[in-house]
């Protein structure tokens, strides 16, 4: 995987509706990034440059004017005129020094680069020392002017001569817009990814072996389809399971029947030594019908509940432990509550106990509760499993037979039930070395 592809999984959401956001939410956010510039980049710019070469003409105009008048009522009156026709306050002082003193601080305006275009318009229009200072009322800015060795005009202009307010309408409206668009679209894309997210539920139960009776196809026709291919699916495996389990019970039944006549025979005849040989064969072809009968069965009619695993496995350690095994358990304080078929995963449990307490000669019991699932370990200090064979054992009827064999019990059902209960409840079970020496069998349930 190239570096490319890991920095866009790390970068990209995880969930599809926060991704379709994405998908939805970047060509708006381009379309008013492309928009903005366009306006600011033609609009914003013409605006601006003929506002500012306005006022730097009103302000040369005035200059000229006051400079050339003769009377002080001719001054009076061009002020007059300024204040009321180009909205500019207009007064004359005797301070020279000021423009001497005073610097333009751009910082101090909102618009510091129409504050440039400002002072570089007036550079070209007056031929006077001229100055652009803060004034002390805020949206209003000074501009002095000299007009000879002490005198000077001063003209207090308000922003807006500069830059228009409908900018800010429009900036308002850009960011307005697209979060209206992307409300909407959120809104849509929850109404689209609803019936994916109750087919997902709906295949989590069905993997943890619950029941899911009030699902429906709804949603898009892709959405729909999909759906109906789950149910399809879902009703094929459960008459799968029902023709297995039929198939084997009418098996068992017609296996009884010669085995009974068979044992009829053996209680009449004599006792020897084939007999009992042949009694004791009889017996283990019991347990093996017996054994792979609930194998194929299962509990799957068991219905899920709430229960404290805790309870359980107290249960299991209480009975090993009266059977003479060295079992110790490690479970952390409180309940640990998870929706499971107790009978099941208590029998599931109880072979992979029983299982190790046959071939070790102490058992550890380890419980610990993570934020999506609760892992069981069982530990022992027994001559455990070769690696190459952790995938066989899961298998029906298999056995190792270094370890194992028939004189100390079993069919070779006891990890193959437990594995098919536990991948009923949607978990996961595996081998792995122990620790205390032996083999550690780990039991995953997603809670």
């Amino acid at each position: 995987m190239t570096a490319f592809k890991r920095l866009k999984q790390r970068l990209l959401p995880r969930t599809l509706f926060a991704r379709s956001l994405v998908i939805l939410a970047t060509p708006i956010f381009l379309l008013q990034l492309i928009v903005a510039f366009i306006f600011f980049d033609r609009h914003w710019d013409a605006m601006s440059d003929k506002l500012v070469g306005a006022l730097a003409g009103e302000i040369d105009m005035l200059t000229e004017r006051i400079a050339d008048a003769k009377t002080d009522a001719s001054v009076q009156r061009i002020i007059k005129q300024a204040s009321t026709s180009l909205d500019l306050a207009v007064t004359i002082k005797q301070d020279a020094e000021v423009i001497k003193k005073s610097e333009l601080s751009f910082q101090t305006f909102a618009w510091f680069s129409i504050a440039q275009k400002l002072q570089g318009a007036l550079k070209k229009k007056l031929d006077k020392p001229f100055s652009i200072r803060p004034y002390e009322k805020d949206k209003v800015f000074e501009i002095v002017v000299a007009i000879g060795a002490k005198d000077t005009i001063h003209f207090i202009c308000p922003d807006r001569r500069i830059y228009s307010p409908t900018t800010y309408i429009f900036v308002l409206w850009l960011i307005g817009s697209a979060a209206l668009l992307l409300m909407i679209s959120m809104m849509f894309m929850r109404n689209q990814i609803r019936p994916i997210m109750r087919l997902a539920v709906a295949a989590e139960k069905f993997g943890k072996g619950q029941d899911v009776p009030d699902f429906k196809p709804v949603g898009a026709h892709e959405v729909r389809q999909a759906s109906r291919a789950f149910l399809e699916m879902k009703e094929r495996l459960k008459r799968q399971m029902e023709q297995r389990t039929a198939m084997l019970s009418g098996v068992s039944h017609d296996l009884r029947t010669p085995l009974t006549r068979m044992k009829l025979e053996l209680a009449l005849s004599k006792d020897t030594k084939g007999a009992e040989n042949l009694r004791q064969d009889i017996d283990e072809m019991e347990k093996m019908i017996e054994g792979y009968l609930t194998f194929a069965k299962g509990e799957s009619d068991e219905t899920p509940e709430m229960l404290d695993l805790k309870s359980i496995l107290d249960r299991i350690v209480g009975k090993v432990k009266r059977q003479g095994s060295d079992v110790q358990e490690t479970l952390p304080e409180g309940r640990m509550m998870i929706r499971l078929r107790p009978a099941a995963i208590e029998r599931a449990i109880a072979n992979v106990v029983s299982n190790a307490c046959k071939y070790a000669k102490h058992v550890w019991i380890s419980a610990y509760e993570q934020s999506e699932a609760i892992e069981i370990f069982v530990d022992d200090d027994g001559p455990g499993i070769p690696n190459e064979l952790r995938d066989e054992v899961f298998r029906p009827f298999f056995r190792v037979e270094k370890s194992r064999n028939k004189k100390t019990g079993g069919i070779g059902l006891g990890l193959s039930i437990a594995q098919d209960i536990v991948h009923g409840h949607g978990g996961e079970i595996f081998l792995e070395d122990s620790n205390r020496g032996g083999l550690r069998v780990v039991i995953r349930l997603p809670l």
